[in-house]
């Protein structure tokens, strides 16, 4: 047999991630590869380079356009749009199901975790019974792995799952841990969104000036009982964060939106 010709074993062992593509089509670009206005390869080639399956190679496409990297139209090739694009983290949602989605295409690193007794300054911001305990868990989030932050995450959990400690490393979408670990099914989603100033620690989360304009998410997970089983505080600084929804209309004859749509930008 000829060991220069893969097996489909080893090509299988091949395959790859969408977001292991995203960063090699980024490296890429980064070198050279193409210059802005080209044409990538397209969606088969891309296919056939990486063993991978086509809805694979669009999730990796839709983060580069997400990052700002290429221009893409329905049934043409994409076009580098930028080698070096706008620093700011750009959350495009098209679709309910991907309100909360976001933090996947962020690269998260946890800070810290511990149990925490609500006071009532706190109380007032998460809009929670003083004097209860919580989990704490910190998460900075940034576009590339060691890239400047567009969010600094305090997301506090039901005390009665704090295990979920112990899998912070592999995921950090606390509702979806939740879910998987506990059999919680999320119900309903509560959000508010309000411009704030940043105190001495998130500041220095950030790495911006104290009392400095950022964007405050308050994100309130129900399970199905309607228990609040997690609460989510998102700071975004200025100039590092948009969020662009195109939501289809839905007509008449179509089915009620389920209740976990009315979170809308982003989960914490």
């Amino acid at each position: 047999m000829d060991t220069k010709t893969p097996t489909s074993a080893a090509r299988r062992r091949k395959r790859v991630g969408y977001r292991e593509i995203t960063t090699i089509l980024i490296g890429e670009i980064r070198e050279g590869r193409w210059a802005v206005d080209d044409l990538l390869p397209s969606e088969m080639e891309l296919v056939e380079r990486f063993h991978v399956g086509r809805n694979t190679v669009r999730e990796a496409l839709r983060e580069l356009q997400n990052l700002g990297y290429i221009r893409r139209r329905r049934g043409a090739r994409s076009v580098l749009a930028a080698v070096a694009p706008d620093a700011s983290f750009v959350n495009s949602v098209s679709s309910v199901g991907e309100l909360l989605d976001y933090a996947k295409m962020a690269k998260s690193t946890v800070l810290s975790s511990e149990t925490v007794r609500i006071d009532e300054r706190l109380a007032r911001r998460l809009d929670a019974a003083p004097g209860s305990e919580w989990l704490r868990i910190g998460i900075l989030r940034s576009r590339e792995l060691h890239g400047p932050a567009f969010c600094y995450s305090e997301i506090y959990v039901d005390p009665g799952y704090s295990d979920i400690r112990d899998h912070l490393d592999s995921e950090s979408e606390i509702y979806t841990l939740l879910e998987r670990l506990h059999g919680v099914i999320i119900r309903r989603v509560e959000q508010e969104i309000e411009a704030v100033l940043a105190d001495a620690n998130i500041a220095s989360r950030l790495n911006v000036p104290v009392a400095s304009a950022i964007l405050l998410v308050r994100t309130r997970f129900f399970s199905s009982e309607g228990r609040l089983v997690e609460i989510g505080l998102a700071h975004f600084p200025a100039g590092r964060y948009r969020v662009r929804i195109a939501l289809d209309r839905r007509s008449a004859e179509s089915p009620p939106l389920p209740d976990h749509a009315a979170s809308s930008l982003a989960s914490a």
